[in-house]
């Protein structure tokens, strides 16, 4: 009692002052009477966060006295905070976190005390162990090749011995303290990242009927969802059940009552959702509720219409078509009805058409052309073809080099700059170059030839219109009629007409927006000689890509049954046509798989399908025909994600490396766009472990298309993999930075490629230069410190350059292609300004890669070519001409590319002779004769003339431009007295912002810059969207006079032709009616011609009448 009462005294006084060591209180917790401890432990609470670092020795008995159940809770639970402290200080807050648990909520307050960094700190611990227990239930059964990971996940659980029921206390609890904040972000953020679809409802259920009078943050936090369901979400699964959630919630606010901002902005998430589900029905039906509302409404509903055209997946905008109320004519009545379907909304459709007057018809009509009548490609085309900035100079000079260094007849080469000339022109319709220079075309022969031809359809691709016209020369004889046979094909040449049908294809493909009867139409026409063209693999080669493209995503069965039987041919050339042209038809239906999007009643014969063709990829001694099935397979995945799984693990165990090079392109499809750790874990596995090259480049190549959200990221990623002893990886490394990167002009991108350009590898220095020309594309001159420029010099240079490899030319040429693509208006990009990835740009852009092993493929570029554009259009789709965009940033950020100039021969300016003095003394001595004998008069004078002629005409011979140089310093003397007296003018400096007119390219980096004027006449009907693309206008004085243009493709008849003249009547001189009818007209109309002296060929106009 003595020693209590002694230790009682100094220690109260310690306590209302400050403590300078715990030693004292820690000897204390040596003793075996609990008040002592509990008052030692109370007080090493309050002292704890300063002298941690002397508590941390006594950790053990800490934890001893916690665990301790013969003492009573309050002292465990205080034993347990200390020691839960001093972890936190160690910086070990999964420790900290364990004894947080147990130490009781007085000591670990989650909702008060907010402020505390300890608390943060360890809700965040608690938050991570949360999310990663409910990921492992998620999972389920882990794959193979996750055991190991799934053991090490199973130590450290033990090691952490986290009690289960108070973990999800505490996170339960900071669900409810979001909510008293109203932070639903925070709070779904953790249910996304838990898998938790009940929390996903409870959160969105909670905000909803909290905030029913708010309907602003209640929609933020449903566009909150919708965007964390594509960026966070990496299961399919669950981000389907999360969607479906958040669509029904945005369907109660879409039912609301109509004209509302609310009610518009909910249309535009809800399509998005009802799009990530891939449900056709649910957007028609939005579309067509918008389409019969108000005006504004119609407005927005077309431009849902452009914004599904924009995503690429040209299948699933049809089945949204095809679902739409259409007009037609009555049998017994001049009205109208609409075609029956299924209720809309839960009105039924009869009765909503009964109401529809002709002014709605219309806007149906416009929705339609919209989605499948082509006019969104044909907006496209119109703005390439008149808004094309490509310099002619830059193919001029190419050919030249290649000429002048004997390369012409390389047909790599030439077939090389043959597709670079169709890259610089790919849309615009711009062949002149080619047909100005013929004999220079008929260079190509065989496959050469075939890929020449190709080469049109990137050029005209959109063209649909005049598709058959510009082919007519080159394709195959038809039938003379539609039941006769066609002509019989040979196994020789088709060269020319193989490739007019592959060109044909890409001009009715390479646009997700191109008509669907057309596009069928072709379709039709190439199947026909595909069935009839066996005989010749060329042929049979282009007609089956040229289907391919035609029938992109149509999942038709009849045509798969066709290329299947021409890939049971056994040729090479058609066979691996025949493997990528079903990948085409049956992409992203996962057809095969477990789950897939295939009709029910086709899904059994498609798996019958696919395992055929991987059972024949094993038999066949073709290589050519495994890569084209490897990749087939590869395209059918598309988008797939983990219903893919199965596949690409059988294809990556294959001994087969062209099988295991097919299942690298098939995981950056399945997971394209999604940043998968997973998926970029098995490519960087295989980029270092596998055995085959290939194999390796096609992995690292991979990664940009699962990581192109977040392309900062590839860079980093591959930046160790640019300094591999393997120059196919180095290789990989560089396309892989210049597809993630492209159009960027990232200036670290650019210099991390830069020592590749000079590698000792011909093809790493092809990969270097491509890649670096994806990231330049549409970049000013000024981009990175004007080294654009330097970098556009060494392309020239390099081709004219003898001594380098015909790979780095043939990258360099490629190269001064593609940074000017599309008339310097088109980009590579792999996603749509909402968000989804364009199924034509990453298909096009993966087939295009496979030029490595065949150049025909060059051309599939064209399906990853994307206008950048800005069009506003009116309700009857023409563009008001006094719509603007402000784009805050000076004009020379996103100028054109200086073009380049032609070089002037300059003429060799002869030097200045300069006179010696014996020449000088010679012509005094003749002056004097001279002199002298005029005087004296005589022939002799004349003589002396004579020879002081010729003695100038030797000086005009040596140096006669010496006069010239005399008088030319006397002009220029005079010139700068002129200039002097002009005061020179100020230069003024670049404005800060400028107006951009309606229609201008917009590059997708320059849209991040631009704003809406909503103060001007027109305005878009979603001003919150990004000024890119097609934009709907209303127009806020209707009864005005507008300036409008119409949209109009390019048509090959009025090409280079002048208007026909107003009708006129002419009479001959000399004739009888002369002087009665035409003199009097032409006398009055030529008189004053005579006092201009202007030209007599005007007089019959004068006279038209």
């Amino acid at each position: 009692m003595a020693t209590i009462m002694a230790t009682s005294v100094p220690l109260s006084h310690a306590s209302a002052t400050p403590v300078a060591t715990a030693s004292g209180l820690l000897a204390m917790l040596k003793e075996t009477d609990p008040i002592l401890r509990s008052y030692a432990l109370t007080n090493l609470l309050k002292v704890v966060d300063t002298l941690w670092h002397e508590v941390a020795e006594s950790l053990p008995d800490l934890e001893e006295i916690a665990e301790d159940l013969d003492l009573d809770l309050p002292t465990r639970q205080t034993a347990a905070a200390v020691a839960s402290r001093v972890f936190f200080h160690l910086e070990e807050p999964v420790q900290a976190l364990r004894l947080a648990l147990e130490g009781g909520e007085e000591n670990f307050d989650v909702v008060n005390d907010r402020k505390s960094a300890y608390v943060e700190c360890l809700v965040a611990a608690a938050i991570e162990a949360y999310i990663k227990k409910k990921r492992a239930l998620a999972d389920g059964v882990v794959g193979d090749g996750d055991e190991e990971k799934k053991k090490m996940d199973d130590d450290d659980e033990e090691k952490e011995g986290l009690d289960a029921e108070k973990l999800q206390k505490v996170v339960h609890l900071m669900f409810e303290r979001c909510y008293a904040d109203s932070e639903y972000g925070h709070a779904l953020g953790v249910a996304f990242e838990a898998r938790e679809t009940d929390k996903v409802r409870e959160i969105l259920d909670q905000c909803a009927s909290s905030h029913a009078d708010n309907a602003t943050l209640v929609q933020e936090t449903l566009r909150y969802a919708l965007d964390a369901s594509m960026t966070l979400v990496t299961s399919k699964s669950f981000r389907s059940d999360a969607l479906g959630i958040v669509a029904g919630h945005l369907q109660k606010m879409f039912d609301a009552p109509t004209g509302t901002a609310a009610h518009r902005s909910a249309a535009v998430l809800l399509c998005r959702c009802h799009q990530l589900l891939a449900q056709a029905k649910p957007v028609s039906d939005i579309v067509s509720s918008l389409l019969d509302g108000s005006e504004d409404d119609a407005l927005l509903g077309l431009q849902l219409c452009f914004d599904l055209v924009d995503s690429g997946d040209q299948n699933y905008v049809n089945a949204v078509a095809d679902k739409l109320p259409k007009k037609v004519a009555s049998s017994s009545l001049g009205g109208v009805e609409s075609v029956p379907t299924s209720s809309e909304n839960g009105v039924d459709q009869n009765t909503t058409a009964s109401s529809r007057t002709d002014e709605v018809w219309v806007r149906f009509d416009n929705a339609l052309r919209v989605l499948t009548g082509g006019f969104t490609s044909e907006l496209a085309l119109s703005f390439l073809y008149k808004n094309s900035d490509s310099d002619r100079l830059i193919m001029e000079n190419l050919k030249k080099s290649l000429e002048e260094r004997g390369s012409g007849r390389n047909s790599v080469l030439h077939n090389n700059a043959v597709a670079s000339h169709s890259y610089l022109n790919a849309g615009t319709t711009n062949d002149s170059f080619l047909r100005d220079h013929l004999d220079w075309m008929k260079k190509a022969s065989n496959w050469a030839k075939f890929s020449a031809t190709a080469s049109m359809g990137v050029i005209h691709a959109g063209h649909t219109t005049e598709a058959m016209t510009l082919l007519e020369p080159y394709l195959p004889p038809s039938s003379d009629s539609e039941g006769g046979e066609a002509p019989a094909v040979t196994s020789a040449g088709g060269y020319a007409e193989g490739g007019s049908l592959f060109a044909l294809g890409l001009i009715h493909g390479s646009r997700a927006g191109s008509s669907t009867a057309t596009r069928l139409e072709a379709s039709n026409f190439i199947r026909n000689h595909l069935r009839n063209s066996h005989a010749n693999e060329v042929i049979s080669h282009g007609a089956a890509l040229g289907v391919g493209l035609t029938a992109f995503g149509s999942g038709d069965l009849e045509i798969v049954n066709e290329l299947k039987e021409l890939l049971y041919t056994d040729s090479a050339v058609a066979g691996e046509a025949a493997g990528m042209a079903l990948g085409m038809v049956l992409v992203g239906s996962g057809a095969g798989n477990t789950k897939s999007s295939v009709p029910p009643g086709d899904a059994e014969e498609l798996l019958e399908i696919m395992a055929e063709l991987k059972n024949y990829a094993r038999e066949t001694q073709h290589e050519k025909i495994i890569r084209g099935i490897a990749m087939g397979i590869a395209l059918v995945n598309y988008g797939q994600e983990e219903n893919a799984d199965a596949v690409i693990e059988e294809m990556r165990a294959d001994r087969d490396p062209i099988l295991r090079y097919g299942a690298q392109y098939a995981l950056a499809l399945a997971y394209c766009g999604t940043g998968s750790n997973k998926a970029i874990r098995i490519l960087l596995h295989t980029a270092v472990s596998d055995v085959s090259d290939d194999v390796r480049m096609a992995a690292v190549i991979s990664l940009a298309f699962v990581l192109y959200k977040t392309p900062e990221r590839v860079p980093q990623l591959v930046k160790l993999l640019l300094e591999s002893f393997n120059p196919h990886v180095r290789y990989a490394s560089c396309m892989a930075v210049g597809i993630a990167m492209a159009g960027t002009g990232d200036p670290e991108s650019v210099s991390l490629l830069e020592p590749m350009l000079t590698d000792m590898t011909d093809f790493v220095r092809q990969g270097a230069l491509l890649g670096t020309a994806m990231i330049y594309m549409q970049q000013p001159d000024l981009c990175n410190s004007k080294k654009i420029k330097s970098f556009r010099e060494r392309l020239s240079s390099i081709i004219g350059d003898k001594h380098q490899s015909t790979l780095t030319k043939m990258g360099a040429i490629m190269s001064t292609g593609i940074i000017d693509a599309g008339g310097r208006n088109c980009s590579i990009a792999l996603g749509s300004r909402n968000g989804f990835t364009k199924m034509t740009s990453a298909v096009g852009l993966v087939l295009w890669l496979q030029h490595w092993h065949w150049f025909p493929m060059m051309h599939m570029l064209s399906l990853a070519l994307t206008p950048t554009y800005a069009i506003g259009l009116n309700k009857d789709f023409k563009y008001p001409k006094n719509f603007e965009i402000q784009c805050n940033s000076k004009p020379s950020a996103f100028a054109y590319p200086k073009r380049l100039e032609e070089k002037k021969e300059e003429k060799k300016k002869r030097v200045e002779t300069v006179t010696l003095s014996t020449t000088a003394k010679n012509k005094a001595r003749l002056a004097r004769k001279r002199a002298k004998e005029e005087k004296e008069g005589g022939v002799a004078a004349m003589d002396v003339e004579k020879v002081e002629d010729i003695e100038k005409s030797k000086e005009d011979d040596e140096g006669g431009d010496s006069m010239e140089v005399d008088g030319a310093e006397g002009s220029d003397n005079a010139v700068p007295a002129k200039s002097e007296e002009k005061k020179k003018k100020k230069r003024e400096p670049e404005p800060i912002l400028f107006r951009i007119q309606n229609p201008s390219r917009v590059t997708n980096a320059q849209s991040d810059v631009c704003a809406f004027d909503l103060d001007q006449r027109y305005r878009p009907i979603r001003p919150e969207a990004k000024p890119f693309g097609v934009i709907m206008l209303t127009d806020s004085t209707p009864g005005e006079e507008e300036d409008l243009g119409a949209v109009k493709a390019p048509s090959l008849d009025a090409e280079d032709e002048a208007e026909a003249p107003e009708p006129f009547e002419w009479t001959p001189p000399g004739h009888p009616d002369a002087d009665a009818s035409s003199t009097p007209a032409g006398d009055k109309s030529e008189k004053p011609n005579e006092a201009d002296g202007s030209n007599d060929a005007e007089a019959p106009n004068e006279t038209s009448s």
